[in-house]
Parts: C-alpha cells; structure tokens; sequence
C-alpha cells in the first residue's frame, strides 16, 4: 500500500510540472498568433523552428559550456570539501573560512568576470574559474554542516579508539555529510552553467553565452530562445543527475541502516 501510495505521489509530482508547461506553451502561442505578444518573445513553436537551422551550431557551442560548468563543479565541489574538513577539524577556523566563502559569494560574478579575464586571459581557464567561484559557497555551507553532523557518541568511539584525523574524515564525517553534500550540490550544478555562461558573455570564441550574444546583436529572436530553453536544459539536467545521484547512493545507504536496525 505504501509503495502504491509513494508510486502516486511520484507521479503526480512528475505530470503536475508537466501539465503546467504544456499550458503555458499553448498560451504563448495562442498569444502570440493573436498578436497579444511582443516581438520579443517568440511562440513556441518559432523557437521550434529554429532548431533544423542553428541544430549544429548549438552543439558546437555547447560543448565549452559544459566542459567548463562540469569542470568548475568539481573544483568547487573539491576545494569546498577540503574547506569544509578543515573547519570541522578544526573549529576556529570556520568563521574565517565561512567569512572568506561569504565574502566571495557576495562580489557579483558580472563584475569580478572582466577582472579575472585581465588576469588569467579569455580561454577555457577563466570560464572554469567563474563556475568554480559561482558553485563554491553553496558547496562550502553544505560541506561545513554536513561535517559537523557527525554523531557526537560515533565521535567520541572514534576518539577512544584513537582513530586518525583521515580516519575520521574518511569514515565518519564523510559518510554523514553526504546528505548536506548532496543538498548543496543540486544547487550548485546550476550555478555552474550560470558561472561559465556569465565568464562565456564576457569574451569567448565559443560557448552558448557567445552564440547568445551573437544571435542578439542579429536580432535572431527566435534563437536567442533556443538558446535560453538550451542553457535551462543543461541546468535542469545538472540538478536532475545530482538528483538521482543522491537517490542511489543516500537512499541505499538509508536503506541499509534500516535494514540492520533491531525489530
């Protein structure tokens, strides 16, 4: 009954979305053919139309794109792990550590993407360095709580039994954090197409923010939509692999704690 009822849920979750975006879509092109719509916002099915003619060029510049968002997310994910076990290990250092985050997380990527490219050039560095920055505070929170989640008394066993800082990290904090982790990381994997589409406008020869700016100076409507639907794809689709992820991994492990608790 109850994996009925969860197989309901599931699916009401899944057609509600869907239900939404097809009435949306109809009304805009209802709307549009009404002449209701400014020029600016294409019917669906312009934005349709335009896929035969720009099919190529859009997977020609989508792979920099999502070469420098994946690579900027495990940067991110990286030195925001490293960060956060340096603040549970050590626990003066997370309000400085936390402050730092803060502190990065609060210059607007716009602004400080020009001042890196001055720095470290135009090339794929610099969009993987925007992605990393835009990913990492959100991945360092969740680092920072996930590791401080450990239970006290498995601390404590740890402790007595004279474990090392690695075993510690590796066995406990690690494995508990993963939750928090996870959390963190459905939000960063959008951040991280928005990071390297932001470095991609500054000044790039290939990647969807370029070919976005370009269709604009051309007043290609209906591509620059394409565009737009496409970078809300790789988003999506981004949260939706850290999504299933977090279900294979997190969901087997609670499983499993639950299988080996006493009746």
């Amino acid at each position: 009954m109850r994996n009925k009822d969860s197989l309901t849920r599931s699916l009401a979750a899944m057609l509600l979305p869907l239900a939404v975006f097809v009435v949306v879509t109809l009304a805009m092109e209802v709307a549009q053919r009404a002449d209701l719509m400014p020029i600016t916002i294409p019917a669906p099915s312009q934005i349709v139309g335009a896929l035969p003619r720009a099919g190529g060029d859009l997977l020609f510049h989508m792979q920099p794109t999502v070469i420098a968002a994946l690579s900027g997310l495990f940067i991110g994910g990286v030195l925001a792990l490293i960060c956060g076990g340096i603040a549970a290990s050590a626990a003066r250092s997370e309000g400085p550590i936390f402050r730092v985050g803060l502190l990065i997380d609060s210059v607007p990527l716009i602004a400080l993407t020009p001042i890196l490219m001055l720095w470290i050039g135009t090339g794929m560095t610099a969009r993987i360095t925007i992605a990393a920055i835009a990913t990492f505070f959100p991945l360092l929170v969740g680092s920072i709580q996930g590791m401080k989640a450990a239970d006290r008394n498995s601390i404590e066993l740890f402790h007595v039994m004279s474990a090392s800082r690695w075993q510690r990290f590796s066995k406990l904090q690690l494995p508990s954090a993963l939750p928090y982790l996870f959390a963190a990381f459905r939000i960063a994997a959008p951040l991280a197409v928005l990071g390297a589409l932001i470095a991609e406008w500054g000044n790039a020869e290939r990647g969807l923010g370029i070919m976005m700016v370009y269709a604009l100076f051309s007043f290609d409507v209906p591509l620059v939509w394409l565009t737009i639907v496409t970078v809300c794809l790789l988003a999506m689709a981004g949260y939706a692999s850290v999504a299933l992820a977090e279900k294979l991994l997190v969901g087997w492990a609670t499983q499993d704690d639950l299988s080996k608790r006493p009746a």
